[in-house]
């Protein structure tokens, strides 16, 4: 039998990431774990791809679509939840497969993520109230004045940046740039886990985002989900709702643009998309097995 506490899957989007995973979880009775930053919402399926409710039902299937569309979910967020898990699966000796693309999770399962403590629900809808009232200019003003080594680092154009900083520096007094000095706690360490970065040729990964995209935009059940996120009046500086064409099939259902090129801006945001997670696994991640398809996987 292998000596891994976990086994890693990674890869772009498109690449079988979660077929991959299935397969070894039903092979070795292992659980598996979401490490998709979009998937973990309640209210996004489709547009994410999340598994299906068979294959959920098929094995136990942690973290995924939990968290409430108007949070604003981070990764220390995500590495909180995940510890208490992995504690909970080797106390029942279930092998975790942790699969997704957001890399920075995997990151923060190797202590390389900064330690930054947890914004309050308060200090976040205190500063989302700000930006509605008064804009953007108005926060970054506030942090140059208050955290000049933060604005600096940060485009004034980029409210996530600058709306994160500003929360930071207005919860702690500490600049989110001190905090990223200090490395954050190793939940798993890399010489005990078999790291897997899945990632077929271009012309695999494109063919099967068009497949896949092809096939959202014919099932109803993709709108009605947009159309419950709409509903909710989420300030688009949520997480949530800078998914890949979230925003686009809300312009399709407004009337904006045809069914056609809402198919097209969701293909070309998907492949560059594609392109920026592998381009950031090359710099992150290459001392992790690399396979083009998943028969190419084997436990030693």
């Amino acid at each position: 039998m292998f000596n891994y506490n976990a086994i890693l899957i990674s890869g772009p989007t498109a690449s079988g990431k979660s077929h991959l995973a299935l397969d070894i979880a039903k092979k070795y009775n292992g659980a598996i774990i979401n490490a998709d930053s979009m998937q973990v919402y309640k209210d996004l399926s489709i547009i994410t791809a999340r598994p299906s409710i068979t294959q959920m039902s098929s094995t136990p299937h942690f973290l995924y679509g939990y968290i409430d569309p108007g949070i604003r979910f981070s990764v220390g967020d995500w590495l909180k939840n995940i510890e208490s898990l992995l504690i909970f699966l080797e106390k029942m000796k279930i092998l975790p497969i942790i699969v997704g693309g957001t890399g920075l999770y995997f990151s923060g399962l190797f202590g390389e993520i900064s330690e930054i403590p947890q914004i309050t629900q308060k200090t976040r809808i205190k500063w989302q109230q700000i930006k509605d009232n008064n804009g953007l200019k108005y926060i970054y003003t506030f942090l140059q004045r208050n955290d000049p080594l933060a604005a600096n680092s940060i485009n004034m154009n980029d409210p996530t940046r600058v709306i994160r900083a500003t929360e930071v520096f207005d919860q702690t007094g500490i600049s989110i740039r001190d905090w990223q000095k200090n490395t954050g706690n190793i939940l798993i360490k890399k010489d005990q886990v078999k790291k897997v970065y899945l990632c077929p040729s271009k012309e695999t990964i494109q063919s099967n985002i068009s497949e896949r995209i092809d096939q959202m935009v014919n099932n109803q059940l993709l709108f009605d989900e947009i159309k419950r996120i709409e509903g909710k009046d989420i300030s688009l500086s949520y997480p949530l709702m800078k998914a890949i064409g979230v925003r686009e099939v809300i312009e399709y259902i407004d009337g904006k643009h045809s069914l056609e090129k809402l198919k097209e801006h969701m293909n070309i945001q998907t492949k560059r998309y594609a392109k920026r997670q592998i381009t950031w696994a090359k710099k992150k991640m290459n001392d992790w097995e690399w396979i083009k398809n998943k028969e190419d996987f084997f436990l030693s």
